[in-house]
């Protein structure tokens, strides 16, 4: 894999030495694909990290075989534990392509240690946050959203005291990423003591999901070029080799103006546009890969985006503003997480993109999210699922006597949809008023037949829709006349002589059941 950095021999004389005094050794190499045309990517060099020391052994390692062993996660976050049970988001990822969920909380009862944002947390809703998942067969990463220090003794122990009981739960979920805290405070080596403390906990009660670990970025502890971004990640052990390595890359206008983005500073590009996107990509990008180079470690950005300013409240707004809100975005900022969201799934790196939710103000899901283009890891199933709807077949009944059963239909869509059940071939002088409501619905089917309808099958038709796609069930119902080879039938007895054969048809993941009830009249003959 590649760094690209600034081509002049005094950058990348300096890159090379420092690089060589970490052990690491950087050779030039020309670029097997071309890239995206841009004024920064024609004045770039190429060079290849090829045996990283860092304190881990040395050998020729690529990105995509340090992430053979975990699944290429994409998906979106800044979700709540109750939108996710509330509503039908994870349902809408899906269908879009996605495989992954970020749910984050930030209190917990008897913890008043966590104090951060994103509503509180609850087990009994993260029970159904797993079983809404699993139906949509996506990875959840449970995110607490706090701004803590992890070193500090007494949060530490409260913090460790939290999470023991998560851990020591069993879930019955493998795909959960758990990610102990968002965008930590402290130094690096201050975050590795924690976050390994945190790890030998989880390691300790059996738990065997994958984790990940914060760049110090996010919290101003670092310096914004490749090989800080490498020196800035925690430095842990995992016997199980299963964390990921997660950096948050945001193009802030406010930051941009203030210098605070190395050699893409102002000073150093033409203006606000492209040219300042994709230099800024770049440098986290080159990051991202030297690093999961370095520690052998997968790459999972647990967040990101295209909001254009890092205060609460806008701070600075550039020339190419949409929006004032968390869900708004710039054409510059637009440009830098599309470009990198190119690099990182030609890469295999894994992000999950801010903010999906409204869990602090509304989803931007709504607005560039809708315009971020990228390849799903498998291709988005139709999850839209027609109406469950069985009838039985073989009824019988005398003329003259009550035929009646109950006709049950469900949606198997996870949420589910209203239904509408009705009889479209009914036959005359039998009664089954359509029913509309939220899923499941009950119809009742009603008739005696006439004597003239003797003698004869008839072929009942009902039909359930939500209104896109709709599903067809036949009862086939003879009617013999009173006279007919059939004896007598006491009231309230059974008139079949052969078992129900019943017909099921729609999605198999509903539950719908008919129950038939027969009622006679006693009649004399």
């Amino acid at each position: 894999m590649t760094f690209l950095v600034p081509n002049s021999t005094k950058t990348s004389a300096l890159l090379l030495c420092s690089l060589a005094l970490l052990g690491i050794w950087a050779l030039p190499h020309f670029p097997l694909h071309d890239q995206p045309a841009s004024e920064h990517a024609d004045h770039a060099l190429a060079i290849s990290v090829i045996s990283p020391l860092l304190g881990v052994s040395s050998v020729r390692l690529a990105p995509s075989q340090a992430t053979t062993r975990a699944s290429m996660l994409q998906g979106w976050g800044g979700i709540t534990l109750n939108e996710v049970v509330g509503s039908s988001m994870v349902q809408r990822l899906s269908q879009l392509g996605y495989n992954t969920i970020r749910v984050s909380f930030g209190t917990a009862t008897g913890f008043p240690c966590l104090d951060g944002d994103l509503g509180s947390w609850d087990p009994n809703l993260f029970y159904s946050v797993l079983q809404t998942a699993q139906a949509h067969n996506m990875t959840v990463v449970l995110d607490y959203h706090g701004y803590n220090n992890p070193d500090d003794v007494a949060f530490q122990l409260c913090w460790l005291s939290f999470w023991s009981g998560v851990l020591s739960t069993n879930w019955g979920y493998s795909r959960i990423v758990w990610e102990p805290i968002n965008e930590p405070a402290g130094s690096v080596s201050m975050l590795s003591s924690a976050y390994q403390a945190w790890i030998t906990l989880a390691r300790s009660l059996g738990d065997k999901h994958w984790i990940a670990v914060e760049n110090t970025i996010s919290n101003g502890v670092c310096n914004f070029d490749p090989l800080s971004i490498v020196n800035c990640y925690p430095v842990i052990t995992d016997p199980l080799n299963e964390t990921f390595l997660s950096i948050h890359p945001y193009l802030f206008y406010d930051i941009w103006l203030s210098n605070g983005y190395g050699n893409c500073n102002t000073g150093s590009t033409s203006s606000w546009g492209n040219s300042t996107a994709e230099c800024v990509a770049n440098i986290y990008n080159q990051g991202m890969l030297g690093a999961s180079i370095a520690y052998h470690m997968p790459v999972l950005d647990t967040e990101g985006g295209a909001v254009y300013y890092s205060c609460n409240n806008v701070c600075a707004s550039p020339p190419d503003a949409v929006g004032t809100d968390d869900a708004s975005y710039s054409t510059t900022t637009l440009h830098f997480i599309q470009y990198l969201t190119n690099q990182m799934q030609s890469e295999n790196l894994g992000w999950i993109w801010w903010e999906a939710g409204e869990g602090s103000c509304c989803g931007a899901l709504e607005t560039w999210g809708s315009l971020l283009s990228f390849q799903p890891i498998i291709p988005p199933e139709s999850h839209d699922h027609p109406p469950t709807l069985q009838a039985p077949s073989g009824l019988s009944v005398v003329a003259g006597s009550v035929l009646s059963f109950q006709v049950n239909a469900s949606d198997p869509n996870m949420p589910a949809h209203d239904l509408t059940l009705s009889c479209i071939e009914c036959p005359v002088g039998a009664s089954f008023p359509e029913v509309k409501g939220p899923s499941p619905v009950r119809g009742m089917f009603t008739w005696t037949p006439s004597v003239t309808q003797a003698g004869q099958s008839y072929n009942i038709t009902f039909t359930a829709t939500d209104g896109v796609r709709n599903s067809n069930a036949i009862a086939v119902v003879t009617v013999y006349p009173p006279n007919g080879h059939l004896p007598n039938i006491p009231s309230g007895s059974s008139l079949f002589a052969s078992p129900f054969v019943w017909l099921a048809v729609g999605g198999g993941a509903g539950l719908a059941v008919v129950s038939a009830v027969l009622l006679y009249r006693k009649r004399n003959l």
